[in-house]
Order: structure tokens, then sequence, then C-alpha cells
């Protein structure tokens, strides 16, 4: 299965974790956008902020599943990422929109009823593939 792990930039390393559980049940990343290290760093300028949009939202479209790690850190690009997602699924273009953690800066999307809520990305792993 092709999977797209969401999460925010300042937790870099839950999102990597989130990751390499995947990878480990034998799945691929559509994109492991934390690669990038100009996330970390300044912002990009208009251009480049462009083409990362672009190619961030082609590989959720492009995913079987989209995984959103839920963090005490605020996100901001994960919410499109989210929102693109619950589009997709609704339109029945995918089956799997995760939210794994504990969520701890609500949105009402994280309850719309075609997410699939868990602790851990090992309980939906074992649960739903």
């Amino acid at each position: 299965m092709r999977i797209y792990v969401a999460g925010p930039v300042a937790d870099i390393a839950t999102v990597r974790g989130v990751q390499e559980a995947v990878v480990a049940a034998g799945h691929e990343l559509v994109l492991d956008w934390t690669q990038d290290t100009s996330l970390t760093e300044d912002a990009p300028g208009p251009v480049e902020s462009a083409a990362l949009a672009e190619e961030d939202l082609d590989a959720v479209l492009a995913a079987d599943a989209v995984v959103v790690v839920a963090s005490a850190h605020e996100g901001w690009g994960m919410y499109v990422e989210l929102g693109a997602a619950l589009a997709c699924a609704c339109r029945g273009e995918l089956r799997h929109v995760v939210v794994v953690g504990e969520i701890q800066h609500e949105s009402v999307f994280h309850f719309h009823p075609v997410v699939q809520r868990v602790a851990s990305v090992q309980d939906w792993l074992r649960r739903e593939l």
C-alpha cells in the first residue's frame, strides 16, 4: 500500500517514527517530506513554497492511505493534507484516512465519519491491513 504520512514540521521525529513503522510493515511511502531540511529552517520563498505545496498535494492524491500524526505541536499544512484526503475519501477514491495519537489541536474534521482515530500507527496497521 502507498501511504502518505502528514504531521507538524515541529514534530518531525514522531512523523519519522510513524513512517518507519509503515515501511517496516511492508508498505511504501508516497513521499518523505521530512527529508527536506529547508522545512525546519527559514521559510522557503514563494517559488519554493509553490513547488512544495504541489509535491505534497500530489502525494496525498496518489496515496492509498493518508496518516495524520496528532501532536502537541501545531501544524498547518497537515490540515490541508487532511482536507484533501477527506475529499478523496468522500468521493470513494481513498479508503484510509487515519489520525494517529491524541488529538490536542482539534478540528471538526478529525471527527469526520471516514476518519479512523487510533492511539498508535501499530494499532491501525494491525487492525486494517
